[in-house]
């Protein structure tokens, strides 16, 4: 039997769907905000991916321009990951690594 237009057509949205669910999947993590200018006196702030400030790693300015506006880096497994990145590449102070308040 024939499949309807309506049956492919669903077949087709969940494999649409199923795509954009794996590529979430590889974005889940953590991820810290990194602002050149910024970066003696900014506050690194872990963000986990699904944050509002972090976005999966794409932030919440739709119009920045990475390593203009500033990067996201990871994801990381976890907050430890992400801690020993900045310490062993930006070397911040242990006072300016902080875990972003709605991720905690």
């Amino acid at each position: 039997m024939a499949k309807t237009a309506e049956l492919k057509k669903l077949e087709k949205s969940l494999e649409v769907i199923s795509i954009g669910l794996e590529i979430l999947r590889k974005g889940i993590g953590y991820y810290v905000y990194y602002n050149k200018p910024n970066e003696n006196k900014r506050i690194f702030k872990i963000h986990f991916s699904n944050c509002g400030q972090c976005a999966w790693g794409s932030g919440k300015i739709t119009n920045a321009e990475p390593g203009r506006n500033g990067v996201w880096i990871g994801p990381f497994n976890g907050t430890n990951q992400a801690k020993v990145f900045l310490n062993d590449n930006l070397k911040p102070l242990p006072s300016q690594i902080k875990i972003c308040n709605c991720c905690k």
